[in-house]
């Protein structure tokens, strides 16, 4: 029968240097802020693409709006909105089409579906990025602690 293993005990301070770790922490911090201007971001996306769908439900039951038409920066003129069932949507890459109200907010729909998945998926990468964070600070503590009682021969109780 053998005896017990031996090997040899390595501190956590020589693997992961207390300097390193923090830098490490700190970094992976600025990337969280990061991801969580982009989540805000795509939040702010998904609103106005819902009240987007809103208006586009609402226009349709009247044969015309009298609305205030923005002309420059400061100046503004009355108008009215025609041919309320009718828009120019964007397909991508400069490519419009004319689409019925209920065929523009299957569209705003399916771009409102593609935001919820975007915006999951960054959740997703913060609370990934948020735990490796908690490792490096629970790296960077335990390799001063070791330090300690390497260097200074500290007790712990």
């Amino acid at each position: 029968m053998e005896g017990p293993a031996k090997g040899t005990v390595t501190s956590l301070s020589s693997l992961f240097p207390v300097e390193e770790a923090q830098k490490a922490s700190k970094r992976v911090e600025e990337t969280i802020s990061e991801r969580q201007k982009q989540l805000d971001h795509l939040r702010d996306f998904s609103v106005d693409n819902n009240t987007l769908i809103n208006l586009v439900q609402r226009l349709p039951d009247q044969l015309h709006h009298d609305i205030m038409v923005p002309f420059g920066k400061a100046a503004f003129f009355p108008g009215r909105l025609i041919h309320t069932n009718e828009f120019l949507v964007l397909l991508g890459e400069g490519h419009y089409a004319e689409r019925t109200a209920k065929q523009t907010i299957e569209i705003l729909n399916r771009r409102g579906k593609a935001l919820e998945v975007q915006v999951e998926s960054v959740k997703a990468l913060i609370q990934d990025l948020k735990a490796e964070a908690s490792f490096f600070d629970a790296t960077a503590s335990e390799s001063a602690v070791c330090l300690l009682v390497l260097c200074y021969g500290a007790r712990i109780l």
